[in-house]
């Protein structure tokens, strides 16, 4: 995880910030770095498992505490500083709260992406996508007949299963969040083969609700 070893200093008392989203000393807002990470943005630890609550609470907190309002009588450059920060809490907050955002933002902290990974169809849904894509062009080619109604009744009973598989896949990249803290060799390759297989059959969902 990248961090910003560089020293800030407080825009009002000119003490040192460390890497406080508000100055200890004075309760000013102090400026961030720029390589702050999304975690410690809201005082968590560094592990995908988060929790949601908390994270919320602390969202709320950050936003009132950093909203420009506040700073309109302020000098220029604290006024400036509220309005950086206030993107990046919730730049943050969006990230970490949605899995699958939280997940990809993990790997890339990690020096890992999906990259070549997520341009292969995963082998366990291979068959699958094959399937589906066929059905697709039978219902196509049918109501190009001016048929076509059971070809529909079919493809909405696929529709709903892809719905119940993608939650399924959800549901495991959140239990994968606790292997590890999420930081071993194993789990990245695990968060990486979920992330793949939810990419495609969101795919597969998006093109069988655009026929159906």
């Amino acid at each position: 995880m990248t961090t910003n070893t560089e020293t800030s200093l407080c825009l009002h008392c000119g003490k040192p910030a460390a890497h406080q989203l508000v100055c200890a000393g004075c309760g000013i807002v102090a400026p961030a770095g720029r390589e702050t990470d999304y975690f410690s943005v809201f005082g968590l630890p560094r592990r995908l498992a988060i929790d949601l609550a908390e994270l919320e609470r602390r969202y709320y907190a950050l936003s009132r505490e950093f909203h420009p309002d506040l700073f309109h009588d302020r000098p220029p450059a604290e006024q400036a500083e509220s309005l950086r920060m206030t993107a990046l809490v919730n730049r943050a907050y969006k990230t970490l709260k949605e899995p699958v955002r939280r997940a990809l933002y993990w790997l890339e902290a990690h020096g890992e992406s999906l990259g070549r990974d997520n341009e292969r169809v995963p082998t366990t849904l291979a068959a699958r996508v094959f399937e589906v894509q066929e059905r697709l062009e039978e219902l196509r080619a049918a109501r190009a007949r001016g048929a076509g109604e059971a070809e529909g009744r079919a493809m909405c009973a696929i529709r709903d299963q892809l719905r119940a598989d993608l939650g399924a896949s959800e549901a495991r990249l959140a239990r994968s969040f606790e292997a590890d803290d999420g930081a071993s060799a194993g789990a990245l390759a695990e968060t990486k083969k979920i992330l793949s297989e939810l990419h495609y059959l969101r795919t597969l969902l998006r093109d069988v609700e655009s026929e159906v």
